[in-house]
């Protein structure tokens, strides 16, 4: 090797058998020999520099030296070989890296290992040890984002830089952002399922990462079973909220799976919108054994009688007994319109029995359809004569159409049948009071509170008593 002086060759010779000696130092564990052997080469190289002409090969000299001192812990010593290498050949960039390397092996010394990575970086954007070891100082100062791009940028250079995210990994496994650039390699080089992996990892560690949890989603959106053991898989670790939007995600790609709709009514039980479409899917696949159970936990968690009949009757219009079920709970509501419009579809079905005449009038009674309801009452009773509640009702129409005449011979025949109903002997007193019978007015008074003490209540309030209230017999009576 030519270094332009006679002796350069020697002297070039001397730092080589020293450097192998001190070299041999080390490798026989024997450091303290080792440390001065190469502390004093770097006095004599710099004693010597003069006889050696070449800067290039000076600046190797240095580096090794400083590479040698690293090794054996003297971190200040190498740093200053390693600065001294730089000085006497600027365009080398092995010095600067590996500066930079020991600066990464010193406590609080990071931000000057980036310092020397990025000028590497600067000089040779595609030094893949530079973009390594800057990726790998920025994860440690926690610079989340810049950490990030330095490991794509690392991985765009040559995708089998990806061994270097592989090893953090493995040193590291609590890192989300080592597992998200581990999930976009793999996502990029096809391998689906080690990508599907990486980012449920991501969402394990990081549940807000809202790009990893897209990603995934991409991922599994045409697959809900596989979707379904993922979010299942979160969820047993911890996971509910990540599970719980992924069950949501799920159900936007696939309104119609009924897996994903059982989960979310899992974790919704009051979410009636889920029913809803649940019931409506099932009728919708013909299943309507599954649909009406859930349209009828869904009624009645609406509380919702009247949706309950209509869905039903529009499954089944012409189910009797259903329709007997709907007319005596808008009777027992007091919808007595929508009871009697019940009552008349049964009878288009062909119900012909004393119960649906006598339902029909007692609507058309409190609807005030009196001769209607006197129609209902006489057909109910061609069907059954000695029926004592149908030729009630009749009296009580007849009273408020105050044919008190036609209502007493029709009350006259309830108590012929049952002497112990208390309301005809009752209504029998109001027509006597009215027709200032006042002496046979109070004896059935008298014998219909004995039956039922209640109407000594009606009684008190009853205006067809106004002209009794002030006779005694009356008032022990009421009183």
């Amino acid at each position: 090797m030519q270094f332009g002086r006679s002796d350069g060759k020697k002297i070039f010779q001397v730092i080589e058998k020293r450097l192998s000696k001190a070299s041999g130092y080390m490798n026989e564990g024997e450091t303290q020999q080792a440390r001065s052997e190469y502390l004093d080469l770097m006095d004599y190289v710099m004693n010597n520099e003069g006889k050696l002409t070449e800067p290039y090969h000076i600046s190797q000299i240095f580096t090794r030296i400083g590479e040698g001192l690293f090794k054996l812990g003297n971190d200040r010593e190498a740093i200053k070989c390693f600065e001294k290498a730089i000085n006497r050949n600027p365009n080398d960039l092995d010095p600067l890296l590996k500066k930079g390397l020991v600066y990464l092996s010193m406590d609080e010394m990071n931000r000057y290992a980036l310092e020397c990575f990025e000028k590497v970086l600067k000089k040779d954007p595609n030094n893949e040890k530079a973009l390594s070891n800057k990726a790998k100082v920025l994860r440690m100062l926690g610079w989340r984002s810049r950490a990030m791009q330095a490991f794509r940028d690392l991985i765009d250079k040559d995708l089998s830089n990806i061994s270097y995210v592989h090893k953090l990994v493995k040193q590291h496994p609590d890192d989300p952002d080592l597992w998200k650039v581990e999930g976009e390699y793999f996502e990029k080089v096809g391998k689906k399922e080690k990508a599907v992996k990486a980012y449920e990892k991501v969402l394990a560690l990081d549940p807000d990462d809202e790009e990893s949890f897209n990603k995934f989603v991409s991922l599994l959106q045409d697959d809900t079973d596989r979707l379904l053991k993922h979010a299942q898989k979160l969820e047993k670790g911890g996971g509910e909220k990540i599970a719980e939007r992924l069950y949501k995600k799920g159900l936007e790609k696939h309104p119609d799976d009924l897996d994903i709709i059982d989960k979310m009514t899992e974790k919704n039980p009051d979410d009636i919108s889920l029913l809803e479409k649940k019931a409506q899917i099932l009728e919708d696949q013909g299943k309507m054994d599954e649909a009406k159970e859930v349209y009828e936990e869904l009624f009645e968690k609406k509380d919702d009688m009247d949706g309950y009949y209509d869905k039903f009757l529009e499954l089944e219009p012409d189910n009797i007994d259903l329709l007997y079920d709907k007319g005596e709970y808008h009777y027992s509501e007091g919808e007595f319109d929508k009871a009697l419009n019940t009552y008349n579809r049964l009878i288009e079905l062909g119900e012909d029995n004393i119960d649906i005449w006598h339902n029909k009038g007692a609507c058309l009674y409190h609807l005030e359809e009196y001769e209607k309801a006197l129609t209902s009452f006489d057909i109910a009773l061609e069907r059954d004569e000695d029926d004592v509640e149908v030729r009630m009702s009749k009296g009580l129409v007849l009273y408020e159409m105050e044919d008190y005449e036609s209502a007493e011979d029709t009350f006259n025949q309830v108590v012929k049948r049952d002497q112990d109903d208390p309301k005809a002997w009752y209504y029998k007193s109001k027509i006597g009071a009215q027709q200032g019978e006042k002496k046979k007015a109070m004896n059935f008074l008298k014998r219909s509170v004995r039956l039922d003490e209640k109407f000594k209540e009606r009684a008190k309030e009853d205006e067809a008593y106004d002209n009794m209230r002030d006779s005694k017999d009356f008032k022990d009576l009421v009183s």
